[in-house]
Parts: structure tokens; C-alpha cells; sequence
């Protein structure tokens, strides 16, 4: 049976493609995913591990977002036709002939109908969406379980932008699918904050840096104080955190009060109120931290002064982004489990001793490079740390907690001696 579909046809260097427009249902019932037998499929075991089918991420990621939201879109799949009885595109002058405004014509003969009849029609890119398109319109994942959604019945007749490319040899189709494979980039971690939609955490961030919010200062360039174009600081930025570092906050705050908000287990935008009423508590975090800690204080009050902010050395572990997260976690686990008051743990922040080269930090948030470890084990431990310290004497922190951390600690430094530091009050 022949596939007919109105076409844009294009060239870039010596590949001729067709951009054109076809039905989930007929895209699911045409088309095939490239596989071994495709001697030009055969490449290096690298990149094999690159494009391998992963049907945990289809399963859990793509089948959820198509079958709950009313908003999904994806952007166009490559598909590669391999020995047709029938490929042709015919163009739309064909049949106006002289009614064609001659401003129009070589625009009118790019436009038209492309016909494909017989052959393989190959996944090139986007097999993963393809794969979850399939499943949601046989209704039942590869596990064979029923797909929940208030969608699964509507995305077979989703409208899908295919780019279609006929086989012409073996060394071209393997360059081309070989360059796809390699060039394909995930968003990085902060576009994926600055645009999502549906990641509560995301949009919660996104708001802590709007206009008369708590991370809203910009220097005598307009430049926020968060650097929300990169995961990482220079000792010449002139921002005191990253917009990674505020969603992984924001994450933590969301957390201790049974909010969760993230768009892999959620998949569509959680509702006003509960944005609002999670808003609310992060907002407030990190109001006291700029209100209160010295450091973020002095930010606000003068942002094109942090670059020097980060040449002291006293509190300069307070201008890296990682012990923001290790920070914040910490002052939650005082507040709830030792049962300090919000204010009265903040405040007691200034009285820590930032410095990157102050031994009780080695091995927790410093490397014995003076390098900053970010992982989560690292965090763990350091908010661990930092909550102790903030703990003052109270009572709260018990003789077996204390040791538990001093025993953790120890084994990490490699110093069975070791003790505590005093906690701060």
C-alpha cells in the first residue's frame, strides 16, 4: 500500500530529504527501527551503545509525557526509505502550470506530494519517540501493561514533522546515520531549568529569580547574581551561585515538606496552588539566607563587588555553589530534627568558619587537592556536618549522634582520633 504525504523537498550538500507531515498511527505502522541487518547500521561498539533502544526510558519518560499531556510535541523524526518500488515527489507546478505567479514558481517546485510504496522505511532519528508512539497506539508498554492517560486514545492521530531520505548507498547512509548518532546532544541541566514547563522544581526556581524575588539582584550590567548559562563558577564570575545549584535547593526544600515536584515522576505541570503553596517555603529559605548570612548580604548590597568576594579568603567556601546545596540541606536537618528555630539557624551560618583550608571541611566538601567534590555523598556528609555545627549544645544532639558523625567522618579523613569540631552558638 502506498504512504502519499504532502512534502517540502530540500537539499543540504548532496542529500536529498522531504520534509513532510504524516499520522502517529501510520508513522507506528510503516516504519521499523534500524537493526543488525542493516549492514550500514554495523558500527563501533560505542556508538551501538549510543543508539541501543533503551525501553526503561520510553517505558518511563516518553509513554508517560504523550499519554498525560495535552501539550506534547516532538520535533521531527529522520526516516530512511531503503529499496522502494516507489519513491517520487511531484511538485505542485506540475498542475498549475500558467497559473503560477512567476515570484512563485521556484517556490511552488519544492512543494508538493511525496508517494513511497514498498521497501523499509528506517528510524534514523528518533527512535525512541518512535517506539512510544507504537506503544501508546497498541496501548500497552513492553512490559504488556495497560498505559494510564487521559491521551493514550488521541496520539494516533497526532500530526508528526518526518523527514524522509531515500537510500542511496551504503557509505552515504552510514556516514549520515553514523554523524546523527554522534552529533545527537542532550540539553544541558540548565536549559533544561530556564525552559521546562512541567518540572515543579524548575518553575520554582525560575520564580526565586523573577523580578523582586529573593535572587532577583543584578549587577551595574543587568546581570543576575545567578549564573543561569552554566553549571559551573570561574574565580572571575561575577555571580555568587548557579541556577543548578537554586533547583538542587529548591529540590531539598520541596522534600522536607512532602513536596514532589519532579517532571520524571510527575510528567505534567503540577497545579497552581500546589506551586504556590511549595513557592511559599522555598521563598521563604531563601529570604532569611539573603537577609542573613553575611556573604549573601553583602552580594546584594554591592553585586559587582562579588568577584572580590571570591578572592578573600575568609568565607570563600560560601561563594561555591556546592556548599549552597550542602547549606541548605544542613539548616534543614537543624530546624526539623534538632528543632532549631528557621532565623536562629541562618544567623548562626555566619559564625562557621568558611574557609576552604580549615581542616574540618578536608575529605567532607574539599578535596586534600583544595578542589570542591560535588557529589551526593559529599553533600550527605557535609549537611550532616553543618547541621551539627549549627546545633549549638543543645541537648537535642545526643552522645550517639555525635559519635555516629565523628566514626563517618573519621573513616573518610582516614583518622580514627579524629574529633568533632565545636558546634557554634
Amino acid at each position: 500500500m502506498a504512504t502519499t504525504v504532502p512534502a517540502i523537498k530540500g537539499q543540504m550538500g548532496s542529500i536529498h530529504y522531504y520534509n513532510t507531515k504524516l499520522k502517529a498511527y501510520d508513522l507506528a505502522s510503516v516504519a521499523r527501527a534500524a537493526s543488525k541487518s542493516d549492514n550500514w547500521a554495523n558500527l563501533s561498539i560505542e556508538e551501538r551503545l549510543q543508539r541501543n533502544l533503551n525501553e526503561k526510558r520510553v517505558r518511563e519518560e516518553l509513554v508517560p509525557y504523550l499519554a498525560q499531556s495535552e501539550d506534547r510535541f516532538f520535533g521531527s523524526l529522520i526516516v530512511l526509505v531503503q529499496e522502494a518500488e516507489t519513491f517520487a515527489f511531484e511538485h505542485f507546478g506540475k498542475w498549475l502550470n500558467d497559473e503560477v505567479p512567476a515570484a512563485y514558481s521556484k517556490v511552488i517546485q519544492q512543494m508538493g506530494v511525496l508517494t513511497i510504496e514498498g521497501g523499509d522505511m528506517i528510524v534514523l532519528d528518533g527512535q525512541h519517540r518512535w517506539a512510544a508512539l507504537r506503544m501508546l497506539i497498541n496501548r500497552k508498554n513492553d512490559k504488556d501493561q495497560d498505559i494510564p492517560g487521559d491521551y493514550v486514545g488521541a496520539v494516533r492521530d497526532d500530526e508528526l514533522s518526518v523527514i524522509f531520505v531515500e537510500f542511496t548507498s551504503t557509505e552515504t547512509t552510514r556516514r549520515m546515520f553514523n554523524k546523527i548518532n554522534r552529533s545527537a546532544k542532550p540539553t544541558g541541566r540548565s536549559d533544561n531549568i530556564i525552559t521546562s514547563e512541567d518540572d515543579g522544581y524548575a518553575i520554582l526556581t525560575r520564580r526565586l529569580l523573577a523580578a523582586g524575588e529573593a535572587l532577583s539582584t543584578t549587577d551595574s550590567k543587568g546581570e543576575l547574581i545567578v549564573n543561569w548559562k552554566s553549571n559551573t563558577l570561574t574565580d572571575r564570575s561575577a555571580q555568587i551561585t548557579t541556577v543548578s545549584a537554586v533547583y538542587d535547593t529548591a529540590k531539598a526544600i520541596c522534600k522536607e515538606y512532602n513536596y514532589h515536584l519532579d517532571e520524571k515522576e510527575r510528567v505534567v505541570r503540577p497545579s497552581v496552588q500546589e506551586l504556590d503553596d511549595a513557592y511559599e517555603k522555598v521563598a521563604h529559605w531563601w529570604g532569611l539566607l539573603m537577609e542573613h548570612v553575611n556573604v549573601f548580604k553583602e552580594a546584594v548590597e554591592s553585586p559587582d563587588n562579588i568577584p572580590a568576594l571570591r578572592r578573600r579568603e575568609a568565607n570563600n567556601l560560601l561563594v561555591k555553589p556546592a556548599t549552597h546545596i550542602a547549606l541548605m540541606r544542613g539548616i534543614l536537618i537543624a530546624t526539623s530534627r534538632y528543632k532549631l528555630k528557621d532565623a536562629q539557624a541562618v544567623k548562626r551560618v555566619n559564625k562557621i568558619d568558611w574557609d576552604m583550608d580549615e581542616p574540618m571541611w578536608r575529605d567532607v566538601l574539599v578535596s586534600g587537592g583544595g578542589r570542591i567534590v560535588a557529589r551526593n555523598e559529599n553533600y550527605a556528609r557535609t549537611a550532616e556536618l553543618i547541621a551539627y555545627l549549627l546545633s549549638g549544645n543543645s541537648d537535642v544532639y545526643t552522645e550517639p549522634d555525635k559519635e555516629q558523625l565523628r566514626s563517618t567522618l573519621a573513616n573518610v579523613k582516614g583518622n580514627s582520633s579524629y574529633t568533632l569540631p565545636t558546634p557554634v552558638a
